[in-house]
């Protein structure tokens, strides 16, 4: 009981530092076992002192990496604005939201590392690029990605969740890091708005398509998802690039695919034709709940809603991360008649 005590009270006091952060200078936060607590005050010195199984806490705030040099796995090159996480840790971002309390990474390129197996991290926005470069069994979750995304070489088990995504995502592993053919990734109510997209070996579930274009799938199962094909008519067809894909209730918003089997790709309980209008309660105000006279509603393959808020475990629209987070702090500047600072502070967890 006292050690678990112990991990809430420390969990807390992370949270305060993490949160609170913009009264003070940025502090980046790492928690390595259940009594050591080292703090930074730039992102390159924490994640250079990370050790594997530690716990990063980055601050809201925007975190550039212009200027930062990595010299590569072997410590024979010279490359500039690019920061390596290559330890297996925790990382925990403020949220995504376009809020001032967002903890945002630009001026360069994010990468997990090849000796980063295991890897979670969530609450992020990336402005700039994010690569996992051949690792496995990494997750990342709610986290914002408006520069490239790409999965690199030949790791394995890559799941990401409930995160939005603006520019090119790519699994096929091609970049000048390392080279590959594509790894197995499982994406879950992600937003893509971007309309460029190439996925090979992949898994998409309960996931947001709102710009049909040029996309490109191979050797993918894609199932409880919503295509926008078009938001002004209803039979507007779109013909799948890409070959042995498996395709199963899905919604094809203002238009429809091919329902025989071409290029090896096969359709199974597809839903298409609705109208835009008949869809979401409100996608203008990011709003991406199905309106109940949509064919979608109650119509995935497990009686739940297609799209980001279909499945067991909805889509969070207030996109944290799942760690303790203030909900109100009100801090006084004075001290009462008694003599004590009034403190109104409510701390808001969310684990799923």
């Amino acid at each position: 009981m006292q050690m678990k005590t112990f991990r809430l009270i420390l969990v807390v006091m992370i949270a305060f530092l993490f949160n609170y952060a913009e009264l003070q200078a940025q502090v980046f936060v790492i928690e390595r076992g259940t009594s050591t607590t080292l703090t930074f005050d730039n992102i390159k010195a924490a994640v250079d002192a990370l050790q594997d199984n530690d716990r990063l806490f980055i601050p809201p705030g925007t975190h550039d990496l212009n200027g930062y040099k990595w010299t590569g796995y072997e410590g024979d090159r010279n490359y500039n604005n690019i920061l390596v996480v290559d330890k297996k840790v925790v990382i925990y971002g403020a949220g995504y939201s376009e809020g001032a309390n967002s903890s945002v990474i630009k001026g360069g390129r994010f990468i997990i590392g090849k000796n980063a197996n295991g890897t979670l991290i969530t609450g992020v926005r990336f402005d700039d690029e994010f690569y996992l470069d051949n690792v496995s069994n990494c997750i990342v979750t709610r986290c914002k990605m408006n520069g490239y995304f790409y999965l690199n070489g030949t790791g394995s088990n890559i799941n990401i969740s409930e995160c939005d995504f603006s520019s090119y995502v790519s699994t096929s592993g091609s970049s000048y890091m390392s080279g590959g053919s594509g790894l197995m990734a499982n994406f879950t109510k992600c937003i893509f708005r971007t309309n460029w997209l190439s996925l090979n070996t992949a898994t998409i579930n309960n996931s947001l398509f709102l710009q049909l274009s040029s996309y490109s799938f191979n050797n993918c199962s894609l199932s409880n998802n919503i295509f926008i094909v078009s938001q002004t008519v209803t039979n507007s067809r779109y013909n799948i690039n890409g070959s042995d894909n498996t395709f199963s209730y899905n919604l094809w918003v203002g238009g429809y695919t091919e329902t025989a089997a071409t290029n090896n790709n096969t359709f199974k309980s597809e839903m298409d034709r609705e109208t835009y209008a008949n869809v979401f309660v409100d996608a203008t105000k990011g709003d991406y709940q199905l309106k109940s006279a949509c064919i979608g509603k109650n119509a995935g393959s497990d009686n739940t809603d297609v799209g980001i808020f279909g499945s067991a475990v909805p889509f969070k629209e207030n996109k944290l991360p799942s760690i303790p987070s203030f909900l109100v702090k009100v801090i006084s500047q004075e001290t009462d008649a008694a003599g004590k600072l009034p403190v109104n502070i409510v701390i808001e967890a969310q684990e799923r």
